[in-house]
C-alpha cells in the first residue's frame, strides 16, 4: 500500500551501534504481517461491527417509528418526510468534518466522541415534545455519528496487513445488515406494547422505548471502543514512533500469550506527514488544515478515481435505499391487495393513500409485525451475502465481485416488470436491494486507496457523497414509483450498466501472493 507507516526504536539502536551492528528495519507492511490473526482481531471485528450495526440503526429507527410516532406526535406527511431524511442530512453535513477529526485527532477517540454524543442526543430525542423537537435531535444523532461508520473502515483496515485486511473488512460489512435483523425483532416485542404510563406530562409510548434501546446499542459500542487501541498505522504517520510500537507488540502478546522479547521487530521504518489538531492556533489554521486534508483526494494522480467512486457510492445508495424505504409499505399493500398476483407497478400506482384504518389500528397497539418479520427475513438473507462476499472476495477479487453483483441486481430489477408472485417479488426486490452490498465492496477499495494521512477524510468524504444518494433516494424514489414506476425500474436497469461500466475502471491493488516476511534477527 502507498500508505505504509513506520518506526525506529532508539534504544535498540543505539545498543546495535555499540555493539558494532546494524540492527535490521522492517517496513510497517512486514510488521504487521508478523503478526498472528488471534483474539485482539476478533474483538476489533466485533466492536467494528457494533459500530455499523448501531449507525445503521440510530439512521433506520425513524422507519420502523414513524406509524406509530403519529399517534402521540402530530405531523403532516410533510414533517414526517423531513423526519425521515434528518438523520441522513445530519450525516451529510459532518462526515466531512468527522473525517478531518479522525485524520488529526485519532481514529478511536473519534468514534469514542461520537458514540458518547449520539446515544446523549437518542436519549433526549426519546422524550420529545412534539415532531419537530424529534427532527432537530434525530438530526443531531446523525450528525455526530457520522464518522461511526466511515472512521470504522479506517481504523480495522490500519490494524490488519495485505493479507487478511480485506476479508476481515468485508467481515466487518456484514454487520451493517445485521441491523436489519436487530431492529425489526426489537420492534416486533417492543411496539405492540400497549403502555399507558405518564412521564414529564407526556404518554411514555412503546415507540419511545425503541428509541431509548438504541441507547444500550451506543453504550455497548463505546465500552467496546475502550478495549481498542489507536491503530499502529496512524500513530506512525503522526510520528509517535514508540507508542505504535507498543501497540504492535502489544497485540502480538494478546494473540500469543507469548512475551514482548519474542516480537521480531525491533526497528520499523520511520514515516511521518500526518496532520495534527495540536498545530491548529484558529479559526483559520483550522481552515487551512482542513482544506490542506481534503484537497488531497483531488490530487493529479487520483481525482479521476475518487469522482468515480463518489458516483458509483452514491447510485448505488440512492438505488438500495429509496427501494428499502418503501419497502415495508409495498409489502403491506401488496398483502391487502383484493387482486390475485398483482404486479409491483399495478399495486404501487393503486395504492390507498386513505390508510385511517391501519393507522387507528397502530394507535390502539394492533400493530402488524409482518414487515417486520420479512425485513429480519432480508436483514439475514443480506448478511448472508457479505459472508459469501468475505470468503471469495480473495479468490475472485473485489472487482469482479461487484461486477457479478451488479449484473444479479439488474437481472432482477429487469424481471420485477414482470412477475407477479409475491415471494418472487420480494426475492427480486431484495436482491436488488443489496446493491447497496456494492457500496461496501468499494469501500474496501477505498480504503487501499487513500493514503492513512488523508484515509479516514477520504472515506468520510465518500460516504458523505453516498449519504446524499440516499437522502436523494429517500425522498425521490417513492415519488417516481407511485408516478412512473415502470419508467423507474427502467432508469435502476439503465443505472446498473452504467455502474457496471464506472466499476470496470475501479482501482485495484495486486499483492504478490508469492512473496514472504522474512524475520529479521540481530547480531
Amino acid at each position: 500500500m502507498e500508505n505504509g507507516g513506520y518506526i525506529v526504536d532508539v534504544g535498540d539502536e543505539k545498543k546495535g551501534e555499540k555493539n558494532g551492528t546494524v540492527v535490521p528495519s522492517h517496513s510497517f507492511e512486514e510488521a504487521i504481517s508478523l503478526l498472528p490473526i488471534g483474539k485482539f482481531q476478533y474483538k476489533l471485528l466485533l466492536v467494528g461491527g457494533l459500530c455499523f450495526m448501531t449507525v445503521m440503526v440510530e439512521i433506520m429507527c425513524v422507519s420502523i417509528i414513524l406509524p406509530s410516532m403519529r399517534c402521540d406526535l402530530e405531523s403532516t406527511v410533510a414533517q414526517q418526510g423531513i423526519l425521515a431524511s434528518a438523520g441522513f442530512l445530519g450525516i451529510v453535513l459532518s462526515s466531512h468534518s468527522m473525517g478531518f477529526l479522525a485524520d488529526t485527532w485519532g481514529r478511536v477517540r473519534t468514534l469514542r466522541l461520537a458514540f458518547t454524543l449520539a446515544c446523549i442526543s437518542t436519549a433526549i430525542s426519546a422524550f420529545s415534545v412534539n415532531i419537530w423537537m424529534l427532527i432537530v435531535f434525530r438530526f443531531l444523532s446523525g450528525f455526530v455519528i457520522s464518522g461511526g461508520q466511515a472512521c470504522v473502515f479506517s481504523m480495522a483496515g490500519e490494524f490488519h496487513g495485505n493479507r487478511t485486511r480485506t476479508r476481515h473488512v468485508t467481515l466487518l460489512s456484514g454487520f451493517l445488515p445485521l441491523s436489519l435483523v436487530y431492529l425489526p425483532t426489537m420492534a416486533t416485542f417492543i411496539l405492540p406494547l400497549q403502555i399507558d404510563t405518564m412521564l414529564l406530562g407526556m404518554k411514555f409510548s412503546s415507540w419511545r422505548i425503541l428509541i431509548l434501546s438504541n441507547c444500550g446499542l451506543s453504550l455497548l459500542t463505546l465500552l467496546g471502543l475502550f478495549f481498542i487501541p489507536e491503530t499502529p498505522k496512524y500513530m506512525l504517520v503522526q510520528g509517535d514512533n514508540n507508542a505504535a510500537l507498543e501497540t504492535l507488540r502489544w497485540i502480538f502478546v494478546q494473540n500469543t500469550g507469548k512475551s514482548v522479547a519474542e516480537f521480531p521487530v525491533r526497528h520499523i521504518t520511520p514515516q511521518t506527514g500526518g496532520a495534527n489538531l495540536a498545530n491548529i492556533g484558529g479559526v483559520k489554521d483550522a481552515l487551512k488544515m482542513i482544506w490542506s486534508q481534503t484537497k488531497p483526494l483531488f490530487a493529479k494522480e487520483r481525482y479521476l478515481h475518487t469522482i468515480n467512486i463518489c458516483i458509483i457510492n452514491m447510485t448505488v445508495y440512492c438505488i438500495s435505499q429509496g427501494l428499502f424505504m418503501w419497502f415495508p409499505t409495498l409489502l403491506n399493500e401488496m398483502v391487502a391487495s383484493n387482486v390475485e398476483n398483482p404486479l409491483v407497478c399495478y399495486t404501487l400506482t393503486h395504492l390507498n393513500d386513505a390508510s385511517s384504518t391501519g393507522a387507528s389500528d397502530v394507535c390502539s397497539g394492533n400493530v402488524d409485525i409482518f414487515p417486520f418479520l420479512i425485513i429480519i427475513l432480508v436483514g439475514a438473507a443480506f448478511t448472508v451475502f457479505y459472508l459469501i462476499f468475505s470468503f471469495t472476495i480473495d479468490f475472485i477479487g473485489k472487482k469482479n465481485l461487484i461486477l457479478t453483483w451488479l449484473v444479479v441486481s439488474c437481472i432482477c430489477v429487469t424481471l420485477l416488470h414482470w412477475t407477479t408472485n409475491f415471494y418472487v417479488i420480494v426475492t427480486l426486490l431484495t436482491f436488488t436491494m443489496s446493491i447497496g452490498n456494492v457500496g461496501g465492496l468499494v469501500s474496501t477499495i477505498s480504503m487501499e486507496f487513500f493514503p492513512t494521512n488523508i484515509n479516514a477524510m477520504g472515506m468520510c468524504f465518500i460516504m458523505m457523497i453516498g449519504r446524499i444518494g440516499a437522502v436523494l433516494g429517500s425522498n425521490f424514489i417513492g415519488v417516481l414509483l407511485f408516478s412512473w414506476c415502470d419508467y423507474t425500474f427502467w432508469a435502476m436497469s439503465g443505472a446498473c450498466i452504467v455502474l457496471l461500466v464506472l466499476c470496470w475502471f475501479l482501482p485495484e491493488r495486486k499483492y504478490n501472493k508469492t512473496k514472504k516476511v522474512i524475520h529479521a534477527t540481530t547480531g
